[in-house]
C-alpha cells in the first residue's frame, strides 16, 4: 500500500538533518496550508532556502515540491472522506418501506418539498444583497467560478447566464489538479472569486477561497448556510437551502438564486433584453 505523506514524515524524521526536520515538522503541523503554499512563500516563512526545502522533499522520497503538494491534497481529501463515512454524514437516499405504500402520494410530497424550498427563498429574498452581489460582476475584470460536483454544474449554469449578459468568466473544478494549478496563477486583486459550495462541502473549494482572499481577490460565496466553512473567507455571500428527502442538493432553489443574480446583473448594467440577439442578427442582413 502506498504510504501517505504523514507516514513518510514519521518514518524518515529521525534520519533527516536538523533543518529537514524543521521543514518536515512544518509540513505535518500545517498540512492544509501545504496544499497551496508556494516554494517561495514557504522559504520566506521558515527562513530556510528553497534548495534546503527541495532537499527535504527528496529526503521524504519526492522528486519535486509539487509532488509534495499533490500528496498533501490527496491525504487531506482521503482523510476528510473517511471522517464523513465514519460519522455517517453522507446523505442517505434509501427510502423506508412505509414511504412506498403510496408511491404517487410520495411523489406529490416530494413536489411540495421542492416548492417549499422555492417559497422559503422567495419569502426571505433580499433584493439589496442580490444587487450588491450583482455589482461585483460589473466591477471586476476577472471572474473565476469555483465548485465541484453539483456546485460545478451550478458554476456552468452561472457562466452561461453571465455570457448572456456579456460577462466572461472561467470555471475552476477544485477536484481536478490541472484545473487548480491553471487557476491559481490567475488569482489577484483584480479577481472576483466566486466559490459555490453546497453539501457535501469540498475542502479544496474552501482552501481555494482562502487562497484567493490571501491574494487580495474579492471572494463571493454561494452556499446553503451562513455556517458553511467557505463563508469564513467570503466578503459577500448568498445562501439558499438545497436539501430534500430525496436529494442532498436539489437544483431548483439554487438555480432560482442564480437566475435572479444574473437578472440583477442585467438590471444593474442596464442591458436591454434581446440586444445581443439583435446585434447578432445584423450579421445576416
Amino acid at each position: 500500500m502506498e504510504k501517505n505523506i504523514i507516514i513518510r514524515i514519521e518514518e524518515r524524521y529521525l534520519s533527516m538533518t536538523k533543518k529537514q526536520r524543521q521543514i518536515a515538522g512544518y509540513m505535518k503541523e500545517n498540512i492544509e496550508t501545504m496544499a497551496f503554499i508556494t516554494l517561495k512563500e514557504m522559504s520566506k516563512e521558515l527562513g530556510i532556502t528553497e534548495i534546503t526545502i527541495l532537499n527535504a522533499c527528496r529526503a521524504l522520497g519526492y522528486q519535486s515540491f509539487n509532488e509534495v503538494k499533490y500528496d498533501v491534497r490527496k491525504y487531506i481529501n482521503e482523510n476528510r472522506r473517511k471522517t464523513l463515512f465514519r460519522d455517517n454524514e453522507y446523505f442517505n437516499t434509501a427510502l423506508p418501506e412505509y414511504e412506498l405504500s403510496d408511491k404517487e402520494r410520495l411523489l406529490t410530497d416530494i413536489c411540495k418539498e421542492e416548492r417549499e424550498l422555492l417559497d422559503e427563498y422567495a419569502r426571505k429574498f433580499d433584493s439589496r444583497r442580490i444587487m450588491e452581489a450583482a455589482r461585483l460582476f460589473l466591477e471586476y475584470p476577472k471572474i473565476i467560478l469555483c465548485g465541484r460536483g453539483m456546485s460545478h454544474i451550478l458554476c456552468q449554469w452561472l457562466a452561461s447566464d453571465l455570457a448572456g449578459a456579456q460577462i466572461s468568466s472561467m470555471i475552476a473544478n477544485p477536484e481536478l489538479n490541472e484545473s487548480v494549478f491553471t487557476t491559481l496563477p490567475a488569482i489577484d486583486k483584480d479577481t472576483l472569486f466566486v466559490a459555490v459550495s453546497f453539501p457535501d462541502y469540498y475542502f479544496m473549494t474552501e482552501q481555494m477561497a482562502r487562497y484567493a482572499k490571501k491574494k487580495g481577490a474579492r471572494v463571493f460565496s454561494i452556499t446553503d448556510s451562513p455556517e458553511a466553512e467557505v463563508v469564513k473567507y467570503a466578503d459577500v455571500f448568498l445562501t439558499v437551502r438545497s436539501t430534500t428527502r430525496m436529494f442532498l442538493n436539489t437544483a431548483s432553489a439554487p438555480m432560482a438564486l442564480i437566475n435572479l443574480l444574473v437578472s440583477a446583473v442585467k438590471i444593474e448594467s442596464g442591458l436591454e433584453a434581446g440586444s445581443i440577439g439583435r446585434e447578432f442578427g445584423k450579421l445576416f442582413v
